[in-house]
């Protein structure tokens, strides 16, 4: 039988797997609202609730432009044109733009102007091979901002221009960690990484206890993380591939409100900042997956603050710990705890490395996917919707999650979940692949105090679609923004919808 917190630890790791809509594609039929005449005063949710409704359209906003306590008085019985709806939301603070029948609503102060910000471009390379290097971090030393390469080893950093002569430190698991100085102007670097092994007798002499180790991290959680209550400002991308063609990508600027580590009953909360999308219908005109509830389930993967994969207080787990040597993350040498399931024959299961830092037993990070069994078992978990005519068919799921160093803490820093389905046609006999990727960078982060909350009328939900979410947008868009850069292909799908 399972321990209480195997369950807990499965019942969340079964929302974390991106749940998929399938179902045949159908135009919606539009619908017109004829305006009603009528003044109401209503809330801010409820007014872009009822001008969508009313006039069928989308909105975008940033959640720090206007309070949702904000209270508006409406006559729907003007004609709806663009500078009323302007009106109804602009001040000395807020802006109001359109495109097509998006209304984006931001802040008009406050955002630095392209002047006080420096951006630098650049590749980080592996120097022996000369090869790109993904997923490097990228940080201000000694401050929380930081960015991270794309898969081809690109990134954008924009840093205040204050920061000018400040350390940038990029680190990559098993290379050498190197750093610049922050430029006085916008620059395009080239960085070369070179990799650091550990002398094969050093490794042999520091063998430890795998079970050890686990017990140790658990016991300092309280030392090597946050007690106080964190504001993260996260980038969160979403990609879906058909048969290895890009169809549909989503991106957004979230914010969370993260509770102390020592507080395990309170939830993360998530509020959408902004947001934008871009589609290539015509390679998804059969089939259409959506991922359900990307940016809310990822801030909750955070396996140290929920226990997941670890032993319990009396050393008992439902995974068997193997001690797989040592390497080098963030310039510290860490232990490298391979984990499996004493029994594979029931649940969602996993296998993979978590990564533990050997002087402070801080998990640094950990990568995990679903055993083959486990994978075979999880179509009823990872499909939440399908048609009749399609047969789908899981048949990989990995995750990653990352956390960094900021003074005497760790913090979350990463995390990337990849799902592959293959989906059969039984109408026209087709098969296709679809490739899911999710990731989310911690950009910025800073403690919380009692005054910053995310009430439950702005929180993003398990349910929500993000990519019904937000709208497309201009190439300005991501401006005062730190992203994971996008590659040639997906910039290509943003810029077809234009």
């Amino acid at each position: 039988m399972q321990s209480n917190k195997n369950i807990r630890h499965n019942q969340l790791l079964l929302q974390l797997l991106l749940w998929i809509f399938i179902f045949v594609t159908q135009a919606a039929p539009s619908q017109s609202h004829a305006p009603s005449a009528s003044k109401d005063t209503l809330s801010f949710k409820a007014l872009i609730d009822s001008l969508s409704r009313r006039y069928n359209l989308s909105f975008a906003y940033d959640a720090l432009a206007i309070s949702d306590d904000s209270l508006f008085c409406v006559d729907f019985s003007r004609a709806p044109d663009k500078r009323w709806i302007a009106s109804l939301f602009e001040n000395d603070s807020v802006e109001v733009s359109f495109i097509g029948s998006q209304v984006i609503i931001g802040r008009l102060q406050g955002a630095p102007s392209l002047t006080e910000v420096i951006n630098i471009y650049g590749l980080v390379k592996d120097a022996a091979i000369n090869e790109a290097l993904p997923m490097v971090n990228i940080a201000v030393e000694g401050e929380p901002l930081g960015t991270s390469t794309n898969d081809a080893g690109a990134f954008e950093f924009k840093l205040p221009r204050s920061f000018q002569g400040r350390r940038i430190v990029f680190s990559s698991l098993g290379f050498a960690n190197i750093s610049m100085e922050v430029p006085a102007n916008d620059t395009l670097v080239e960085i070369s990484m070179k990799s650091l092994s550990i002398p094969l007798p050093e490794v042999q002499v520091m063998y430890r206890d795998p079970m050890k180790i686990m017990m140790e991290v658990r016991q300092k959680i309280h030392s090597n993380y946050s007690l106080e209550r964190f504001l993260l400002t996260g980038f969160f991308r979403e990609t879906i591939r058909q048969n290895g063609k890009y169809v549909d990508v989503s991106e957004a600027v979230v914010e969370i409100v993260k509770p102390p580590y020592n507080n395990a009953l309170d939830a993360e909360r998530v509020r959408f900042v902004k947001g934008r999308k871009g589609r290539e219908l015509s390679e998804m005109d059969m089939v259409q997956f959506k991922l359900v509830g990307g940016p809310y389930h990822f801030s909750q993967l955070d396996v140290v603050r929920h226990g997941d994969f670890m032993p319990d207080e009396n050393g008992l787990s439902d995974y068997r710990y193997s001690f797989n040597g040592m390497d080098i993350e963030f310039g510290q040498l860490v232990y490298c705890i391979g984990f499996k399931p004493y029994s594979d024959n029931e649940g969602i299961n996993y296998v993979g490395e978590i990564r533990v830092e050997s002087e402070s037993m801080a998990l640094v990070s950990i990568d995990f996917q679903m055993t083959g069994q486990s994978v075979r078992r999880s179509r009823s978990h990872l499909i939440k919707r399908d048609a009749r005519r399609f047969k789908t068919r899981p048949f990989y799921a990995r995750y990653y999650v990352q956390y960094r160093p900021w003074n005497d803490m760790w913090v979350l820093s990463k995390v990337r979940g990849e799902v592959s389905v293959r989906v059969f046609d039984r109408f026209e006999r087709e098969r296709s692949v679809f490739d899911t990727v999710s990731e989310m960078i911690i950009s910025d982060f800073s403690i919380a105090d009692h005054r910053i909350r995310i009430p439950a009328t702005e929180s993003f939900r398990a349910d929500y679609i993000l990519s019904e979410h937000i709208g497309d947008f201009d190439p300005e868009f991501w401006k005062y923004y730190n992203l994971i850069k996008a590659d040639e292909s997906l910039e290509a799908i943003f810029n077809s919808g234009k």
